[in-house]
């Protein structure tokens, strides 16, 4: 019994021992070494990896970003410095930190340059994510960095490796913070920067476990008091690099239970008959709960009521806001089905809302309520934003400072408001010529898709600077 214990307990070591496949010491030490080198091609892919990188975060393409992390030679230079700390040769740690450190600098440099000359200046939801790092963060880059060095160390290299580049991602943070410089965001800066620092960190940390484990050979001797004052820095560095990843690792938990017990709370307390739920709005920053009813009004009781039943829920902080459109004789919820659909967006949503009100009130109601609603689609189509509009024509037409447009209704009496096309105000320094003109008011017609727009130059005075000039003369001569 006791012997088939002892080879179940070795077969369990032998499954998972570390030795086993590890390529020869030697053979580990040129792998690694070879990730640091800064000269020949390992720079020109770098570069070209954090444009390609810059470009799939600009364009929110994730294919594009993976390719990038893919090529990218700088998880060499983070496994060296676990490396020259796991075998005590803390002089290759330090080169291989100042080769990083340079690597990091061009990386930083490229994007930004790439960013600033951009003409998308919109961040896009892939680079958002690289700017609030959290706990799961440091439990990525911690997995990552094991498979990624164990890979390292084996005689035959695997997937392991490519599957790390892309799992702990530290191209995309890098081109983050070059777009936070670019477009003055310190707030995206610090936060890209510090997703990197995590996952290089952790990456780092995990080298040099494993590389303890294997006993590599030691390339020098270090004191007991050295080697202890190393252990205390690493210890102190992972504790403070850790705890505000946990903090905002437990916000984004937070309000992901705070954004389930309102649609909880939602779903269990707003049934009654002939109301139904149009549209609702959780938001969890704000600590407010917006929900729109159509149907029967709800007593002021009841929404009391519903406001007290928020504390059962965890939800004490939190403010109920209910919009209620009253429809006397009720909806039911296939109507409201019939109304809404899936993905509809909210000019459609409101013209299903004008459709059902007009079905249940009477034939005055229902023609006031279509009269009413072309006013309102007449005034959203008034908001006109120009200011992406403005620096495209900048980029064409340097002499233009900004722009202001909008809509330019003309009211004659005894006649209802006309709106006669698009107005736009352009800024100059200096007028644009008669056939720039034209051009820009053909390139606004394609842009604002409309066929009437009306182009009004506003040159900026500039000094007089030869009247103040004979000023100061007839002074002097005075």
């Amino acid at each position: 019994m006791k012997l088939q214990e002892g080879r179940f307990i070795q077969g369990l070591r032998n499954m998972f021992s570390l030795r086993w496949d590890m390529a020869d010491p030697d053979e580990i030490h040129n792998t690694i070494i070879s990730g640091t080198k800064l000269q020949g091609t390992n720079m020109c892919i770098l570069m070209l990896a954090i444009l390609i990188a810059s470009i799939g975060l600009n364009m929110n393409s994730t294919a594009v970003i993976i390719g990038a992390m893919l090529i990218s030679p700088l998880m060499g230079g983070i496994t060296a410095i676990g490396y020259g700390i796991a075998t005590n040769d803390l002089t290759l740690s330090k080169g291989a930190a100042i080769r990083l450190g340079i690597q990091v600098v061009i990386c930083l440099i490229t994007s930004t340059i790439y960013f600033t000359i951009s003409p998308i200046t919109t961040a896009s939801s892939e680079l958002l994510a690289r700017t609030t790092p959290t706990a799961w963060d440091v439990l990525i880059a911690l997995f990552g960095g094991l498979a990624g060095i164990i890979g390292q160390t084996r005689k035959e290299k695997s997937n392991v490796i490519p599957g790390v580049a892309i799992a702990t991602a530290l191209m995309p943070p890098l081109c983050t913070a070059g777009y936070g410089l670019a477009r003055h965001r310190l707030d995206y800066f610090g936060g890209a920067l510090y997703l990197f620092f995590i996952n290089s960190f952790f990456i780092c940390l995990a080298a040099i476990v494993v590389l303890k484990l294997l006993r590599l050979p030691h390339g020098n001797d270090i004191s007991p008091k050295a080697l202890k004052k190393i252990h205390r820095n690493i210890a102190f560095i992972t504790v403070i690099t850790m705890l505000p990843s946990i903090y905002l690792g437990y916000d984004i938990v937070k309000k992901t239970m705070d954004n389930s017990s309102a649609e909880k709370f939602i779903t269990e307390n707003f049934d009654f008959d002939g109301t139904q739920i149009v549209q609702k709005t959780i938001d969890t920053d704000k600590r407010m709960i917006e929900v729109a009813l159509l149907g029967k009004k709800i007593s002021t009781a009841d929404t009391k009521a519903l406001q007290s039943e928020l504390k059962a829920f965890g939800l004490g902080d939190y403010k109920l806001v209910i919009t209620q459109t009253e429809v006397e004789s009720g909806v039911t919820a296939d109507e409201v089905e019939k109304m809404l659909e899936k993905n509809a967006d909210d000019e459609e949503t409101q013209n299903k809302v004008a459709q059902v009100l007009a079905q249940k009130e009477n034939d005055d109601l229902k023609a006031e309520n279509e009269n009413l609603k072309a006013q309102l689609d007449s005034y959203q189509s008034y908001d006109i934003d120009m200011s992406d509009i403005a620096e495209e024509l900048a980029i064409v037409y340097p002499n233009i400072t900004g722009a202001a447009g909008g809509h330019m209704s003309s009211h004659s009496v005894g006649s209802p408001t006309t709106v006669n096309g698009i107005t736009v105000v352009l800024y100059e320094n200096k007028a644009l010529t008669d056939e720039q003109l034209k051009t820009v008011t053909e390139l606004l017609k394609k842009r604002l898709d409309v066929s009437n727009v009306t182009v009004i130059q506003q040159v900026e005075k500039q000094k007089d600077t030869t009247s103040k000039a004979e000023s100061t003369d007839k002074k002097k001569k005075n």
